[in-house]
């Protein structure tokens, strides 16, 4: 018998350890490659020569930033609109993971804490699922599947964003690398784990909840002819997820009187009067959005535009992954995974923003490990030389999707010969400077020091977290993102209330504009005060702002 396996060795040229090794090499040359593509995709971006330090989408990029700004002070976590604490309408889960960087950055650079933490978080993610995969014993697999995520245009954009999908990505991928771990190995350990991980990214998302199903899986745990003990994990697994789900829901319960009450009830009661978050009238709208972006139609402008070049996935990745679902074994595990990827994306479509390509990012990450499936088989079928044709198309699906081509480049460009790949390495967002960021940068170092109350147009939550703490940044008036709220109002009569406080306090007033123009439109809306007249003080490139002074 150790003849016939020395002569096959001989006759093949390999032997099982030659292929291990060569396997190795493959994924670590495969993750050089990712990690390459992703420090000049990523980690390169120069975001002091971008528009990004002005923390757009509002309000969404600037509340997460005053909340991880108001931890960092040992604080709770809330945002600040002129003398008043207020609560976000977002959970803190994306600002607690900003606390490292706040403390790393000097207190000039702190805006860029968000978009540091993303880029870490997606480098943690890259090596994550290459570690899960080598754990497996599968380091070329490994390799093709970081690839294709470091490569996938909704992973790398968002990893240059200030937004928080990034961060639940790798709470709900962990989740299920750790299901799927313990129902393979039969740990139920792993699958509390999970639970753990699902029910910490609800701090982070609170659409996280949908999915849920991914738990079924520790019923199918073996039980060995013991019912009870079963039942007891099964009872366990949702009370250990509700237990690390447990800090948004107490803060829930604190801020707004329930845990199923969010900020959204707070300051944009609207939707939740009306329960008009989540309707089926919105399903052909949504959906009406993503086929125009498989079949490269132009679309509406979402956040994906900000931070790239407004595409979240290509049509080559689509049909990868459809041809991935002929390679999946069917299992219970897999049908509660498949329930638990099928949730969310048609709770995204149900959803009044499931528009928004960022809600389905977690679902595009997921989708990589059955992307996969067809390129490791074509790999070793190709090499083998068999079923070379079927093997050959799989490839050139798989460059085709690592590429990004075809796609469309821009949400209403026509141009549909565009490869995201090549797009990605020549980043470049609007070509304006942050005006906001450099009009309150110029500010705070033109009156560093000194005390005072600052009225703009410019997102008070931004100033308040941007500017040195004497200062306190309020709105000129009612045109402000924070105005539907029905139990909070800052109104005109606010504005001049807050200006004569100060002056009772002796505090200087000012008004700051980002330029001459708009400071020339919009000083009639300034409070008028008896006795005292806005005069400017200062004009230049950066900023332009005005004081309030007596008259005489």
């Amino acid at each position: 018998m150790g003849k016939t396996q020395e002569k096959s060795q001989s006759v093949t040229g390999f032997s099982k350890k030659d292929i291990t090794n060569s396997s190795f090499l493959g994924g670590l040359l495969l993750l050089l490659c990712a990690s390459m593509f992703y420090y000049f995709a990523v980690l390169r971006i120069d975001y002091q020569k971008t528009a990004l330090p002005d923390l757009a989408p509002h309000p969404d990029a600037t509340e997460y930033f005053a909340q991880a700004k108001a931890l960092s002070r040992g604080k709770w976590p809330s945002i600040q609109i002129g003398t008043e604490k207020l609560p976000s309408r977002y959970p803190p889960g994306y600002p607690a993971l900003m606390l490292p960087w706040l403390k790393i950055l000097p207190q000039a650079h702190s805006v860029l804490a968000p978009f540091r933490t993303n880029q870490t978080i997606g480098l943690l993610l890259l090596l994550a699922i290459f570690v899960f995969y080598i754990y497996l014993a599968m380091p070329l697999t490994g390799g093709f599947a970081v690839l294709l995520l470091a490569t996938l245009p909704s992973f790398f954009t968002f990893c240059r964003s200030s937004l928080s999908e990034l961060s639940v990505s790798l709470f709900i991928v962990l989740a299920f690398m750790f299901a799927y771990l313990g129902v393979k190995e039969e740990r139920r350990w792993k699958v509390y784990l999970s639970a753990v991980l699902l029910g910490l990214s609800l701090n982070i998302r609170i659409q996280s909840l949908f999915f849920a199903p991914l738990l079924l899986v520790m019923a199918m745990l073996p039980t060995r002819g013991m019912r009870l003990r079963w039942l007891l994990h099964c009872a366990a697994v949702p009370i250990v997820f509700l237990t690390a789900a447990s800090p948004i829901l107490v803060l829930n319960t604190i801020k707004f009187g329930s845990p199923l009450k969010t900020g959204y009830d707070f300051w944009v009661p609207y939707f939740s009067e009306k329960h008009v978050f989540f309707s089926f009238h919105y399903v052909l709208g949504n959906a009406g959005e993503l086929w125009r972006q498989l079949t490269l139609q132009p679309h509406s402008y979402d956040a994906v535009d900000i931070f790239g070049t407004g595409t979240s996935f290509v049509v080559a990745f689509v049909l990868l992954s459809c041809v991935g679902t002929l390679f999946v074994r069917p299992s219970w595990f897999s049908c509660c995974a498949f329930i638990a990827w099928l949730f969310p994306f048609l709770a995204g479509l149900c959803f009044v923003f499931g528009s928004d390509g960022r809600l389905y990012v977690p679902l595009f990450i997921i989708m990589v490990s059955v992307a996969v499936l067809p390129v490791a088989w074509a790999v070793n079928n190709f090499f083998a030389g068999r079923r070379s044709v079927f093997a050959l198309a799989v490839l050139v699906l798989f460059a085709a999707a690592c590429l990004g081509y075809p796609s469309r480049s821009g949400h209403k460009s026509r141009n549909i010969n565009r490869s995201q790949a090549w797009d990605a390495l020549h980043f470049n967002t609007s070509p304006r400077e942050p005006i906001q960021f450099v009009a309150q940068r110029y500010f705070g170092s033109r009156f560093q020091g000194e005390p005072g109350i600052v009225l703009s147009d410019i997102d008070p939550v931004y100033l308040n977290a941007l500017l040195p703490r004497s200062f306190v940044a309020a709105p000129i008036d009612e045109n402000h993102h924070y105005k539907w709220s029905h139990t909070w109002r800052y109104d005109r009569p606010q504005a001049l209330a807050l200006v004569q406080r100060g002056l009772i306090q002796s505090l200087p007033i000012y008004a700051l504009f980002v330029s001459t123009q708009e400071m020339q439109e919009k000083t009639r809306r300034l409070p008028r005060v008896d006795g005292y007249d806005w005069h400017l003080v200062d004009s230049s490139a950066e900023a332009a702002i005005l004081r309030l002074a007596p008259t005489s």
